[in-house]
């Protein structure tokens, strides 16, 4: 198409992205350049949280993985009078199962259909393989953070290890994994994230890692682009007189 007879880029995004999708940018703003500016700003934003969650998802997960396992190997299990193995994920005891029943087939089902993709035919999978699978909501849900007596007798005999630096209450480590993980739903739907409160799942993920590893909290504060994506966040041209 020749030049002179190409629509303003504004105008083809708006068209492509779709105006629904613009409209939360476009009430933030005075002009559709401004939005799609801002648009472009949310995708940055995005990504640098989604780097993070890189590291808290997996530090996370395994940090509680590594209790649960010891403490599933010391359950007896009542069919057999035998103690359970350490893979909770593959023959849990009678109380995770109950806590965390329904994720582990969900999270195998997901594990073996990668594990039927590798190059060398299908296998079943191993503890990481469906370790790998499990969800963030799975870590938010075994922590007791609402009345539960199993799970806090989880988090009294277990959970409570992969924490050894935290100092606020059970409940308030719930939260913050909670707003990480209501965080991560957006991004991942690739919704916008300009009016939620980033800045505070930051210091979230930061309590978090830091209640796990001190040291690994230097490193992931170091590393995270989350801080000075915020700073760079447009401001809306000013109106004219």
């Amino acid at each position: 198409m020749p030049a002179a007879h190409q629509k303003p880029i504004e105008l083809v995004l708006q068209h492509r992205i779709s105006p629904e999708r613009l409209a939360p940018y476009i009430r933030e703003t005075p002009t559709l350049h401004e939005a799609i500016r801002l648009y472009r700003w949310n995708i940055d934003l995005s990504g640098a949280v989604y780097e993070a969650l890189h590291v808290f998802e997996v530090v996370l997960r395994n940090a509680m993985d590594e209790q649960l396992c010891r403490w599933n190997a010391s359950q007896t299990n009542p069919d057999t009078g035998r103690l359970h193995s350490s893979d909770w994920l593959i023959e849990p005891s009678a109380l995770l199962l109950r806590v965390a029943g329904r994720d582990i087939p969900d999270a195998r089902r997901r594990a073996l259909k990668s594990t039927t993709r590798r190059p060398h035919g299908q296998r079943e999978p191993l503890h990481e393989d469906i370790l790998a699978a499990m969800s963030l909501g799975t870590w938010r849900f075994i922590l007791p953070g609402r009345h539960d007596a199993g799970k806090q007798r989880l988090w009294d005999e277990a959970v409570h290890k992969a924490f050894p630096h935290l100092r606020r209450a059970p409940r308030e480590l719930e939260r913050a994994v909670e707003g990480v993980y209501q965080l991560r739903n957006r991004v991942a739907h690739l919704e916008p994230i300009i009016n939620s409160n980033v800045r505070a799942q930051l210091t979230n993920m930061r309590t978090v890692i830091g209640a796990i590893d001190p040291q690994l909290l230097s490193w992931f504060t170091s590393t995270e682009r989350i801080s000075s994506t915020l700073t760079l966040r447009p401001s809306p041209a000013p109106k004219a007189p």
